[in-house]
Parts: structure tokens; sequence; C-alpha cells
């Protein structure tokens, strides 16, 4: 059987070469095996940062579906901590109890979600007036993380005549996430190593003038993305093709140039040759869009082949702060296997 161009090419109007050959079974003269197929799959970190809230990697040897898989699973279906219920003991601002709430509940809270369990139950009961209850719950250990907000505007004696500025002229005049202090339940004080807090500090949450307060209390809860976006633990998880650009023939003077501006910044470089003449070549694909803008170049579009590796997966994570980025991949790879354990499950319920 010959070897499968492993590549889609891009033409000016058109993307060919889209069917994909390596998971049509029927197309394989030898038996399909998970061992040999788990062989050629790899994984390539490319970049970290520091704190590891981002992360560039290459998956390399698999299909659409499971990258995308990867990808669907990290954005709804790694569980993290966000605030679920908030007990308004004052509210005097300007913002009404329920925006108020729902800003509250969308700050990113930096806790270790593995440590908790998920809620069995309803967070709150209703009572047979059809009310939340009237008091505030404990709490439980194993499935909370309570956060307390209180702050009241006040003026500041201290302040200069000339001030205009509301931060000059008030005390607390615009509330910030670093007002939230959290509040241990049980042994969550030796337990919960590093404490629990919002993973910004400067996130405005409201503005106050004298006299206004704002007085709650926010229980957190263990939640998965697909039933609210405040638990998905990624600001984004994306991925694309490896892009491959071969010139097919030598591309020198100004036409080098033109063809230098038709990529994105640091795709081509121009050198100079033996002869002292300016030449195109490929300096760093990956950082190619894909535009396909030199195929608009007649003079160009015949002189280069531009396609994508098709099993080539470029992904980059960028996690909202709860786990490093890197601990979000394994936890979602984590996820993929227990789906793939039931799934199988019931096929050999099925077929028995």
């Amino acid at each position: 059987m010959p070897p499968v161009d492993n590549r889609i090419f891009m033409d000016h109007e058109r993307v060919l070469n889209t069917h994909d050959a390596n998971s049509d079974m029927a197309s394989s003269s030898e038996p399909w095996s998970v061992e040999k197929y788990c062989e050629r799959i790899r994984v390539e970190i490319v970049n970290e940062t520091s704190d590891g809230m981002e992360l560039e990697f290459d998956l390399i040897g698999v299909e659409a579906p499971i990258a995308n898989a990867l990808r669907r699973v990290l954005l709804a279906e790694v569980p993290t901590m966000a605030i679920e219920k908030i007990y308004m003991y004052q509210n005097t601002s300007l913002i009404q109890d329920e925006v108020l709430s729902h800003r509250l509940g969308l700050l990113p809270i930096r806790v270790d979600p593995r440590k908790f369990a998920f809620p069995l139950t309803k967070t709150i009961g209703i009572n047979e007036s059809g009310v939340d209850c009237d008091s505030e719950p404990p709490g439980d250990p194993k499935y909370n993380v309570i956060f307390e907000l209180k702050v009241k505007c006040t003026k500041n004696p201290t302040a200069p005549k000339d001030a205009t500025e509301p931060k000059d002229v008030f005390i607390n005049s615009s509330v910030y996430s670093s007002e939230f202090t959290w509040c241990p339940i049980g042994d969550q004080e030796t337990e919960l190593l590093p404490h629990p807090a919002m993973v910004h500090d400067d996130i405005l949450v409201a503005k106050l003038r004298p006299g206004q307060e704002i007085e709650a209390r926010c229980h957190c809860v263990k939640g998965l993305g697909r039933d609210h976006a405040k638990f998905s633990p990624v600001c984004t998880a994306t991925y694309r093709l490896l892009p491959i650009i071969k010139i097919k023939e030598e591309i020198k003077g100004e036409a080098a140039h033109l063809f230098q501006k038709s990529f994105s910044d640091g795709v081509i470089a121009i050198n100079v040759n033996s002869n002292g003449e300016e030449v195109a070549v490929v300096q760093d694909a990956r950082r190619d869009l894909c535009s396909r803008n030199v195929l608009i170049h007649e003079e160009l579009a015949s002189k280069v082949e531009l396609s994508r590796q098709r099993d080539h997966f470029m992904f980059s994570v960028e996690s909202s702060g709860a786990l490093r980025s890197s601990d979000l991949v394994v936890e979602a790879c984590k996820v993929l296997e227990e789906k793939t354990r039931d799934l199988r499950r019931l096929v050999s319920s099925v077929i028995r």
C-alpha cells in the first residue's frame, strides 16, 4: 500500500486532502492495535511561563477528534471551585444584589479542587414559603470554602482640600477582590496549603460612596464548566495544526521582500546567497497564521506550497489560576481515560 501524504494542502480558495486516512480502519491492510497506535503519540513542551499559568505544547500522532476531545474536556470537564451561594447581609451600593452576586461568582479562586468532593445535595434548601433558608449554614470542610467580604466607604479626613479623585477623597471608594477574607472551616487551616485566596487582587468588584457598604459571606463549591462557565479552569484552550511552508523555487530580490510581507512576522527571513543576492528562506513556520496572502500574488503562488501537518496539533492552554496549566492537562487526560473506561464497560455489557 503506498504511503499516505499526511498533509492538508492549502490552495487559494480550497483546502485539499482533508480526508483523514489514519482514522479510517478499512483503508489499512494491517490489523489495528492500541500498542502500535500509542507508540507514535508524542507530547513536546514548547513553552511554559514561570508561574505555570500558560503552557504551549505539541500533541503529535493523534487525529482531530482526540485533540478536540482534550480541548473540550479542558474547557468543560476539569473541576474547579467557584462561589455558588452568597449570603448578603448588607448591600447599599448602586449594584443590585443579584448583579453583584453574579460578579462575585465569576471571580477565579486559587484553591486545589482535588481536595474537595462534589456537592451531593442542593447547597441550600428552600422552606415551605419557597424562600431560601433563613440563616447561613456553617459549611462543610469537605465541600465548601468560605470567603467574607466586609467593606464600608467613608470620607477621608486627611484628604487634601483640592483633591478630586474618589480614591483620595474617600476611603474604600473602590472594592477590589483583595478585600475578601478566607474563613477556614474545621481543619482547613492546616489541610489547605497554600491557603485559599482570590487569584487576582486587583479585580474591581464595585464602587462605593460614603455611607454605602457591602457585607456578604460567599460559599464556594466544586463544579464543572459544562454546568456554568464560572467553573471552567482555563481562560483559553486552543489548538491549531502545524503549518508547513515549502519554497519550490528560489525567490530573490524585491520578490523576496514581497514574499516576506505576505506572511506573519518572523515566518520568512531574507538571507544573502553566495552571489550577493537577497533570497527568501523559511525562518519559523510555526508563526504562520495561514492567511494564504502569498497566493494572491500570481508571480509567487507557483513558487510556494502551503500545507498543514494533519496529526501535529499545537496547543495553547492558559489557566484561570486554580491549578497550573500542566496540571490541568494531566487532569483532562485522567477524565478522558475514565470516559473510555466507562464506554468500554457499556460496550462489554451489551455484547455479552
